[in-house]
């Protein structure tokens, strides 16, 4: 197979998982997650079942997908930010954010987005976790490198605390009966307060 048919090859792989994902989430929005099946997507995105099961093991599984694509779009924005001249730290920090848009835009859509992601984010050989911590990492290593966060802090741990800070808070804005707070404001102030606490100290 040639170079450019396996690009063809792979464009086509491609939009078919972007019609798949594009059917569940309309007919999610519209009938709820719980009540569409497998068969309501395939008729949806006018593809065969088996079609549906080599790309997903599961309807759930098209949360995973839409994690990936906001993975590879913050791996581009992040390494433009950092190759820019001067602090990073805010503009880093606001990519970051501007994550969170989905979660606001879609509530109810996005409780089932985040008991995904929980359940896939500790298996060692799932792809997008490991590309997330990865990029986690290595913004907190160039944070470093650059003199805007403390160096003497293992780079893997400073991401989890991060991590753990973004998921915590997405989770309880979720959990409560009504939104307790603005959730890119209350990011924003919490990621603020642990980088504030991981700035070179004096």
């Amino acid at each position: 197979m040639t170079e450019l048919e396996l690009t063809r090859r792979e464009r086509k792989k491609e939009a078919t998982k972007e019609r798949i994902l594009e059917a569940a989430f309309d007919l999610f929005r519209k009938h709820g997650v719980d009540a569409t099946t497998v068969d309501h997507i395939c008729e949806q995105a006018d593809i065969a079942k088996g079609t549906f099961f080599n790309y997903f093991p599961r309807k759930e599984a098209v949360f995973s997908y839409l994690s990936e694509t906001w993975v590879a779009d913050l791996e581009a924005k992040v390494g433009e930010l950092l190759h820019k001249g001067g602090p990073a730290f805010r503009r880093v920090l606001e990519a970051f954010v501007e994550t969170a848009t989905f979660y606001e835009q879609d509530r109810q859509l996005s409780k089932h987005m985040v008991a995904e992601w929980t359940r896939t984010m500790h298996e060692p050989d799932n792809e997008v976790c490991c590309r997330w911590d990865g990029l986690g990492v290595e913004v907190v290593r160039q944070l470093q490198a650059r003199g805007e966060i403390r160096s003497d802090v293992d780079p893997a741990r400073a991401h989890r605390v991060l991590g753990d800070v973004y998921h915590g808070t997405v989770v309880m804005w979720l959990e409560a009966p009504e939104p307790p707070y603005p959730l890119k404001d209350e990011l924003r102030k919490r990621l603020t307060l642990v980088l504030q606490g991981l700035g070179p100290q004096a």
